[in-house]
């Protein structure tokens, strides 16, 4: 029997009305959301793929205004994909091709880990601890660091937390001196507050060190699952991951990179703005349903998406998550989250807030109900 992970978990929650597995963005349009999907046959029209990269372009440099990046042409190639995951399946390939070993953030989602072990490359822990416990934390982390690769999610999914400014230059720092190949998955930081954003790509342009950045929009515009992930390549090996890019895509489709600039376009009137406080709204009302006995948050509100710790005493996530798949309500338990120690996330959960406000208050009794069940209440 092959073993479960968490994305057949999130397939087996699609049916269901209370499905707060996946950190996609399934929630209702907006009136001008709306408006941008009835217009998107006239998008389909004038759609060509002849225009197609200068198209790509711009949906790139909007993209990382968005998130108050650099747009760095002369540095970084840009290169489309369908999803984060056939990103990071580029990215494996090249580094098993060049035999290198990678530091990997934990905890993370799965799917990163075992793809770069399908292609059996060797892996140790960089635990995200690392980014939050200070100076020393790090230095001592980094001092015993063998892999020739650090992969880091920021923020990261699932606890949000993030790699500030003076942590991310210090590893870019590293990876310089130390000659060492940096990933970094920035694909949830549409929902960074403005106090943590600072520009990514300046820093790592600024150092010349051999890079791949991923960035993916399925997990901020319902879009019906179109979406226009991309990587950002280093000079130096673009050449390499061309090669392995072309093997799997020709090129996006000219029409998901217009409709997913459309809603680009939008988020830029208010910054981004209404993306962060609708999932501001959701965790407020989840919140102030559930017995703060039962679960609690343990994230930094960096995503869109709550990390909750089971009660201590009570039973394990996994048992928590049984239970409520049993009352229709489908969340995903944390231990395929650290993929070197399971046993950490043993009494976490991890809910989305990409939902309308109403999936989240409903989902929200039953998990109180719950825990008045179990005595929490």
């Amino acid at each position: 029997m092959i073993e479960r992970n968490l994305t057949r978990e999130e397939v087996d929650a699609l049916p269901f009305a209370h499905n707060l597995s996946d950190g996609h963005a399934f929630r209702s349009w907006t009136t001008a959301e709306s408006a941008i999907i009835a217009d998107s046959a006239r998008f389909f029209a004038e759609s060509d793929r002849r225009g197609g990269r200068r198209a790509e372009a711009e949906y790139i440099r909007r993209y990382l205004a968005l998130g108050a990046q650099s747009y760095i042409p002369e540095h970084f190639t840009g290169l489309m994909s369908y999803s984060a995951s056939m990103a990071v399946e580029i990215v494996a390939n090249l580094l098993r091709l060049r035999g290198l070993s990678v530091a990997l953030i934990e905890p993370c989602f799965d799917n990163i880990a075992d793809i770069l072990l399908r292609h059996g490359i060797p892996l140790e822990p960089f635990p995200e601890t690392a980014l939050t416990d200070g100076t020393a934390a790090l230095e001592g982390l980094l001092e015993t660091l063998t892999a020739d690769v650090i992969f880091l999610v920021s923020p990261n999914n699932p606890t949000g937390t993030v790699a500030g400014e003076e942590a991310f230059t210090r590893i870019v720092e590293y990876c310089r001196a130390e000659g060492k190949l940096l990933v970094l998955d920035g694909c949830f930081r549409v929902y960074l507050s403005d106090d943590q954003v600072y520009d990514h790509y300046g820093i790592l342009a600024g150092s010349e060190i051999d890079c791949v950045v991923i960035e993916d929009t399925g997990k901020v515009w319902p879009a019906a699952e179109l979406k226009a992930p991309f990587l950002s390549v280093s000079p130096r090996l673009v050449d390499a991951v061309l090669a392995i890019h072309s093997d799997f895509l020709l090129h996006l489709s000219p029409f998901t990179v217009r409709l997913i600039t459309e809603f680009v376009r939008l988020a830029e009137a208010d910054g981004g703005r209404y993306l962060r406080e609708l999932v501001a709204k959701n965790r407020t009302l989840f919140q102030t349903t559930i017995p703060g006995a039962f679960l609690r948050t343990d994230d930094t509100r960096k995503l869109g998406l709550a990390w909750l710790e089971v009660a201590p005493g009570g039973p394990d996530g996994e048992h928590v998550r049984r239970l409520l798949a049993e009352r229709g309500v489908h969340v995903l338990s944390g231990e395929r989250f650290y993929w070197s120690s399971p046993h950490l996330g043993r009494r976490h959960l991890r809910m989305a807030l990409l939902r309308d406000p109403e999936i989240i208050v409903q989902a929200s009794t039953v998990i109180a109900g719950l825990g008045a069940e179990l005595g929490d209440g």
